[in-house]
């Protein structure tokens, strides 16, 4: 038999016919058992859904906003103190906005709509307190006097408030009348319309992506049967996720963007794996006609030996890369590494257990319902004279031009990502047509956006004792005058600053007397004991905005440098001071959290593979391809190049955390293709010691199902570009981006060219044999 003729006859049928061992055989006799099994398999997955459509409406009932709290910040460490110093207050404040367009706020029918707005949230739940734009004229009247605002004390956990924001808008619609309009807004308010947006996003992108999906699966497996199961799958997988962190939302805030990354992931992963795993039983099953059952048993075991296995180390580097996640001080993303890593593990027991019962259950069943085009494919596979094995061909006959070509093309379309500038969007455009989203526009055009999200400046005194030395109020007196007149200040409120209106000045004895007097009129300025005081920022811009950050810088330095000396330690806190804690954040921890994912992946793929040189290899082509994604996104987002055919804005920046989120799901996804095939790859080189079959074999074999599943995921992830939420858009172009990337170009042409140049050296280990099949010889083309 000539080589050709080896070489074909083993790979027309499913190699490593031997015996699985380790990993692979333990898959391989626990698939069996499944396969012989099914309704005991099943019938466990099916109480444990029954359990899961329970406990995944407590998911989507507990969601919240996204905690950008970064812990020992110096914002943190302000709502600490705050929260010690100040017990009595409420844990937020937010609006009612009354506005009329022909009445003001002097007339009677606007203020008899003030008072029974008073009186009606007054009595409502979770409401502490409330504060007439009558009291405090200057502060909640607007300078037209047609917008009114009164100020709305609420107190308990972020969850309750957000529950409660629903029944308070309610009250604010009842006393709107024709004239005087009302809206309930702040951050609660605001928290709830988004994930109320965020709910239709998730169905109108559910709904965009399972008919495309559908017919795709039905294009690569060319059975309806077939392509029924990854898409059942993948639902299935999402209510089993959402179960599952149902439970865990006891104990973890899952915010909104969580459920929108877990969804993309799992569904993705589901009809991956399941792809994966279809595909190559199917290929066993050719292998065995006519066997009966345990025929398809030991089907079901070999394909779970092989692409199961492949599966399982995929799912290991997913895992990997979104534990890199844990690096990050901050609630909000580690939720989201918990959220997404349960959703893999999910997926991955489903793949090792009800997929192979399922398979067990149909057998030669998996082909039925085929597509006329697909009848004589499905009877005959052959991979090997297929469009892919003709593209490889071209590609290994020209590995140098066509390595150099492709990754000097994606290094120029990774050099935007240098230019990547972080900001943050807190979501109130994407929710402008909600009630809430109504009321802070109407404070916006009234007042000034700050007036919602205050920055708070707490001070405490050394040691602890009564804030009442002249040094210690003049200096708190400096720093109130340093901001007072600032052109990015709409109001400010200071202990000195009320002295000096109520009493003429702000020394010991004036403090002294005031508070005498007016006990209840310093609560919020000033702790029972004296010792810390509060100064409350209101910007003129959103919290946001760059304006806003740079004013949070500002009001940093200046307390060290003017309450320092004075023996005062200063803390600045607000959402304004944690949108600026959380950039640093993401400044610090982004390398941290690369190094560490790269690291370890590059240790398990050096321990799935005993290859010293295809860890290396797969890190670097997968970088070339997140890196080209990440360029592509500055330049649509960032820069608006080509914004305008993809129905998006340009933004001037890319949504913080985003880029390192994506980078953990995106190198995951990439190291999810690239393990199984390699997987394949290495099976033929264990066969044969020849990488030139071993690299052909593998590409020819899994570049169907490799694209197939590609522009699945570019479906699920694309179909979030139509949400009104500006991160889950930016998240799902990145991701569909990287994607297609990856499948295309990196795997079809990268891949194996540099495979090819390498020859043997790809399977290279110290102290590690070659295997080499009987009667097959080192060539020149595998020489290094």
């Amino acid at each position: 038999m000539t080589r050709t003729e080896q070489e074909t006859a083993g790979t027309d049928r499913p190699s490593g016919t031997d015996r699985p061992s380790g990993v692979g055989d333990l898959l391989h006799r626990t698939g069996r058992w499944a396969a012989l099994n099914p309704v005991k398999v099943l019938a466990a997955w099916v109480l444990l859904l029954v359990l899961a459509v329970f406990s995944s409406g407590t998911f989507a009932s507990r969601l919240s906003a996204q905690n950008n709290a970064v812990e020992g910040s110096d914002s943190a460490r302000a709502e600490e103190v705050i929260e010690d110093a100040f017990p009595a207050a409420s844990a937020e404040t937010d609006f009612v906005v009354l506005r009329s367009q022909d009445l003001t706020v002097a007339d009677p029918a606007f203020r008899e709509r003030v008072d029974v707005a008073l009186a009606r949230f007054r009595d409502a739940e979770r409401v502490r307190a409330v504060t007439s734009p009558y009291e405090e004229t200057s502060a909640l009247v607007s300078p037209d006097k047609h917008t009114a605002l009164i100020a709305v004390g609420l107190d308990g956990e972020t969850k309750d408030l957000q529950k409660a924001a629903e029944p308070l808008q309610e009250i604010a619609r009842e006393i709107s009348t024709d004239r005087v309009e009302a809206r309930f807004t702040g951050y609660s308010p605001l928290a709830a319309a988004s994930i109320e947006q965020a709910n239709t996003d998730l169905s109108r992108a559910e709904g965009l992506s399972f008919p495309v999906t559908a017919v795709i699966l039905i294009v690569a497996f060319g059975s309806l049967v077939a392509a029924a199961l990854p898409l059942s799958l993948g639902v299935i997988a999402i209510l089993a996720s959402f179960g599952a962190l149902g439970v865990l939302s006891y104990v973890l805030n899952f915010s909104t963007i969580t459920r929108s990354a877990v969804t993309m992931l799992v569904i993705a992963l589901g009809i991956d794996y399941s792809l994966f795993i279809v595909t190559r039983f199917r290929e066993e099953l050719a292998a065995r006609p006519g066997e009966g059952r345990r025929g398809t048993a030991e089907a079901v075991g070999r394909s779970m030996a092989t692409a199961g296995r492949a599966v399982v180390f995929s799912g290991g580097t997913v895992m990997i890369s979104l534990g890199g996640l844990f690096l990050v001080r901050s609630p909000g993303p580690r939720a989201m590494a918990v959220g997404m890593m349960v959703g893999v593990l999910v997926m991955l027991l489903l793949a090792l257990t009800f997929l192979p019962a399922l398979l067990g259950l149909l057998g030669h069943g998996i082909n039925r319902l085929a597509m006329p085009w697909a009848r004589r494919t499905l009877a005959h596979p052959d991979p090997e004279h297929s469009g892919w094995a003709r593209i490889t061909a071209r590609v290994m006959r020209r590995p140098v031009p066509v390595a150099l070509a492709v990754a000097a093309l994606l290094g120029a379309v990774a050099l935007p990502t240098f230019g990547l500038t972080y900001g943050v969007d807190t979501g109130a455009d994407a929710v402008g047509e909600s009630r809430a989203g109504q009321g802070f526009s109407w404070i916006s055009g009234s007042f000034a956006p700050g007036l919602v999200a205050p920055v708070s400046v707490v001070a405490v005194t050394k040691g602890g004792a009564d804030l009442s030395s002249q040094a210690e109020l003049e200096a708190l007196a400096e720093f109130t005058g340093r901001f007072t007149g600032d052109d990015r200040v709409a109001g400010l409120q200071s202990l000195t600053g009320v002295l000096d209106s109520r009493v003429g000045g702000h020394g010991p004895e004036q403090l002294r007397t005031a508070r005498q007097a007016a006990p209840g009129a310093f609560g919020g300025l000033m702790s029972q004991d004296g010792a810390t005081t509060l100064v409350t920022v209101y910007p003129k811009e959103d919290a946001d905005s760059s304006g806003t950050s740079a004013l949070v810088e500002d009001l940093r330095v200046e307390a060290d440098r003017i309450l320092g000396p004075a023996g005062i330690t200063s803390h600045v806190g607000g959402q304004p001071a944690q949108i600026v804690d959380i950039m640093r954040e993401n400044s610090r921890a982004t390398p941290l959290v690369i190094g560490a994912v790269l690291a370890a992946s590059w240790l398990l793929l050096l321990l799935v593979f005993r290859s010293l040189v295809l860890p290396f290899q797969a890190i670097a082509m997968n970088l070339l391809s997140v890196g080209a994604a990440f360029g592509i996104v500055v330049l649509v987002f960032q820069e608006g190049h080509g914004a305008q055919w993809l129905d998006v804005s340009r933004t001037g920046f890319i949504q913080v955390m985003l880029p390192l989120l994506t980078f953990a799901i995106a190198f995951g996804l990439s190291m999810d293709y690239e393990v199984f095939l390699l997987s394949r790859m290495h099976e033929e080189w264990e066969r044969t010691g020849d990488n030139t079959v071993a690299v052909r074999t593998g590409i020819t074999h899994t570049a169907r199902v490799i694209t197939s599943a590609a522009l699945i995921m570019v479906t699920v992830f694309a179909s979030f570009m139509f949400a009104s939420m500006l991160e889950t858009k930016q998240l799902g172009f990145m991701l569909a981006v990287a994607v297609l990337i990856d499948a295309t170009i990196v795997r079809l042409f990268l891949v194996p060219s540099v495979m090819c140049l390498l020859g043997r050296w790809n399977w290279w280990m110290p102290g590690r044999p070659s295997p080499h099949a009987p009667g097959t010889a080192p060539t020149s083309g595998e020489a290094s």
